[in-house]
C-alpha cells in the first residue's frame, strides 16, 4: 500500500493527458497503421488482422489513444467557455472509442454463400475452430483455434488425441505416405508423378486412383485444351486392341475390362441411329449407350449409377486432346494415323513425345500402394487480385497413439480408434441465422474486349416467418434484414460453370455511437474554430481601439 502512495498521480494524469503522450501514441497507431495497409495489400485482409490490427499490441496503443483523450478532457475542467468546441471533440472521439468496442466485443463480421435456388442460412465466421467428431455416439468437440498469424503450438489433450500445432497459413510439401487404412493386395491404389512438357508450359502432374488420395491429386486434370485422364493399369490393355466399335466395357471394383468383339457383343443402332449395346450379368440385361453415358440403364429402363460395370466410348476423345495414362503406359489418339497409340514409360526414363506441338510428357515416379499427400508447411501467404495464391491451407498436426496425422480445411480425416469412429476437421465457426437466403439470378458486367468483371449484382428471396420476398443486392445497395445488413462481396464458380455469389454479413451494434461521435466531431471541430476566430477578432478590435487611443 505504501507504494502506491508514493504514486505522483497528477503527474501521471497529467502525462498522460499531455501532448507528449498524444505524439507518442499517435505516432505509434501510424506506425501499425501503415504496416497493416502493406500487409494487407501483399498478404490479404486475414494476414493483417491476425499481424497487425487484432493484435494485443494495437488494441493497448488504442487504449493508450482513448487514456490520452479522457485525461486531456479532465485536464481541462471545470468548463471554460472557449474549450467548449475542446469539450465535445474530445467526447465524441471517446464515443467512437465505446461504439468501436462494442462492435468488436459483440458485433458480427463473416459471410455467407449462396448457390442458385439453395436456401442456405448459414453464415461463415472468422474463427477457426478444430471439431472432433463421433458419428455413432453423436458427440462433437469442438476447440478454437488461436488467432495467431503464425504456426502457433497448442499441445492439448482430449480421449487419446494430442492436438499439437496449427498452421493458419501454410501450402503443401510433397511426399509419400503409408496408407492409413489397409487395403487388399488386389486393390486399386496405385499413383504416379509425371512431368508435362510443351511449347508454352512445363508442369509436374501427379495423378492417384488411391482411396485416400484426396482432392489434391484427382485421377483427372485439364491443362488448357488437353486432359488427362488417370485409369488402373489393367485396363490399358483394351486400349490397345483398337477394336472397329472403340468400346470399352470395365468393372470398377476389380478393373476387368473387355470389348464388345471380344465377348461377341453386338453393337446396335436406335432409329435415331444412336448406338446401345446389351450386356446380360447375373440372369439380367444392362443396356447401355456408351456415347452418351458410362452407366447401364436396367430392365425398367432407369440408368442406374451404382454399377460397378461401366462403358466407356473413345470415340468421344477424338476430337479434343486427351491423354491417357495407366501408371506406366500412355494412350493417345493419333488423326494422322486414325488409331488409338500406347506408348511404355519408364521411370526417369526418356519422355515419350505426343501428338500436339511438341509435347511430350515422362515418368518421374510411380508407387502402387503409397499415398501422394501433401504436408502442410507453415508459410507467409501471397495474395494476388484479391485472392491467396499461397498459403491458403489452414491445418492442425494431430498424434493419436503416437502416430502423426495431419488435418486441414480441405482434408478432413477419418479413423477408427480403438473400435470408434471418429471424424476431424478444420474449418470456420458458423453461425445459423433466423431466416433463409436463396440466389435467384447472378448477373455481372465485364469491360469491354476483355474477361474482367466490371460490376456484379445477386437477386436473393429471402425466407423469413414463412413468407418470401425478394431483394436486389450490388454495390452501395445492402440487403437489411432483422439487425444484420448483407453487401456484395465476392462471387465464385463451380465445376459446372455455374455462378454463386458471396454476401459479406454484418451486425454493427456499435454503429450508431460511432455515428453519434462522428457528428460530435464535425460540431465540435466547427464550434471550436467560430470560437477562437470570434476571441482573435475582439483582441484586434481591442488592440485597434487601443491604437486609436
Amino acid at each position: 500500500m505504501n507504494k502506491f502512495k508514493n504514486f505522483d498521480w497528477d503527474k501521471i494524469e497529467r502525462f498522460v493527458g499531455s501532448l507528449k503522450f498524444a505524439v507518442i501514441v499517435i505516432s505509434l497507431f501510424t506506425i501499425f497503421m501503415i504496416a497493416g495497409t502493406f500487409l494487407e495489400s501483399y498478404y490479404g485482409t486475414d494476414f493483417a488482422n491476425r499481424a497487425v490490427y487484432k493484435t494485443p499490441a494495437f488494441m493497448l496503443v488504442q487504449f493508450g489513444m482513448l487514456l490520452s483523450i479522457i485525461f486531456a478532457t479532465t485536464l481541462r475542467l471545470p468548463p471554460k467557455k472557449r474549450l467548449y468546441g475542446f469539450y465535445v471533440i474530445h467526447s465524441g472521439l471517446i464515443i467512437i472509442g465505446m461504439g468501436s468496442l462494442i462492435t468488436y466485443v459483440a458485433g458480427v463480421d463473416g459471410s455467407i454463400t449462396l448457390a442458385p435456388n439453395e436456401p442456405n442460412r448459414q453464415v461463415i465466421l472468422s474463427k477457426d475452430v478444430f471439431k472432433i467428431t463421433y458419428p455413432d455416439e453423436g458427440k462433437q468437440v469442438t476447440t478454437v483455434l488461436p488467432f495467431s498469424a503464425f504456426s502457433t503450438s497448442i499441445n492439448q489433450t482430449y480421449d487419446n488425441i494430442i492436438i499439437k500445432d496449427f498452421f493458419p497459413f501454410a501450402e503443401g510439401k510433397f511426399v509419400w505416405s503409408d496408407p492409413i487404412n489397409k487395403y487388399p493386395s488386389e486393390a486399386l491404389t496405385h499413383s504416379s508423378r509425371y512431368h508435362f512438357k510443351n511449347a508454352f508450359a512445363e508442369q509436374d502432374i501427379t495423378l492417384s486412383i488411391h482411396p485416400e488420395a484426396g482432392s489434391d491429386f484427382p485421377s483427372n486434370q485439364t491443362m488448357g485444351p488437353l486432359s488427362f485422364n488417370y485409369y488402373p493399369a489393367s485396363i490399358a490393355k483394351c486400349f490397345e486392341e483398337n477394336n472397329p466399335s472403340k468400346l470399352i466395357f470395365w468393372n470398377s471394383a476389380t478393373a476387368e475390362c473387355f470389348t464388345p468383339e471380344s465377348k461377341g457383343l453386338p453393337v446396335k443402332t436406335t432409329s435415331a441411329n444412336n448406338r446401345f449395346v446389351v450386356l446380360p450379368v447375373d440372369k439380367t440385361y444392362l443396356t447401355f449407350f456408351p456415347d452418351f453415358s458410362p452407366f447401364p440403364m436396367d430392365m425398367k429402363m432407369q440408368t442406374d449409377e451404382k454399377s460397378v460395370i461401366r462403358a466407356f466410348s473413345k470415340k468421344l476423345f477424338e476430337d479434343k486432346p486427351s491423354l491417357f495414362l495407366f501408371g506406366k503406359k500412355a494412350a493417345y489418339y493419333s488423326k494422322d494415323e486414325k488409331l488409338w497409340k500406347m506408348v511404355d514409360l519408364q521411370e526417369k526414363g526418356p519422355a515419350a513425345i505426343l501428338p500436339w506441338m511438341g509435347a511430350e510428357i515422362s515418368l518421374l515416379e510411380h508407387q502402387d500402394h503409397l499415398v501422394p499427400y501433401n504436408i502442410p508447411v507453415s508459410t507467409i501467404p501471397i495474395q494476388k487480385n484479391g485472392q491467396l495464391i499461397k498459403g491458403d491451407i489452414r491445418a492442425v498436426r494431430l498424434e493419436i497413439l503416437g502416430k502423426e496425422y495431419w488435418v486441414s480445411n480441405y482434408s478432413p480425416l477419418s479413423l477408427l480408434i480403438q473400435g470408434k469412429k471418429v471424424v476431424f476437421e478444420v474449418t470456420k465457426e458458423t453461425l445459423n441465422l433466423p431466416f433463409e437466403l436463396a440466389l435467384t439470378e447472378f448477373k455481372m458486367d465485364k469491360d469491354p474486349g476483355t474477361n474482367n468483371p466490371a460490376s456484379y449484382e445477386s437477386f436473393v428471396k429471402l425466407f423469413a416467418d414463412g413468407v418470401s420476398s425478394n431483394h436486389h443486392v450490388f454495390m452501395n445497395n445492402p440487403m437489411k434484414q432483422s439487425g444484420f445488413t448483407f453487401y456484395q462481396a465476392s462471387y465464385s464458380q463451380d465445376a459446372q460453370g455455374q455462378y454463386n455469389t458471396t454476401l459479406a454479413v454484418n451486425v454493427d451494434q456499435g454503429r450508431p455511437w460511432k455515428y453519434l461521435g462522428s457528428l460530435m466531431l464535425v460540431f465540435g471541430a466547427v464550434w471550436h474554430y467560430n470560437l477562437n476566430n470570434r476571441g482573435k477578432k475582439n483582441n484586434s478590435s481591442s488592440e485597434n481601439n487601443g491604437a486609436q487611443s
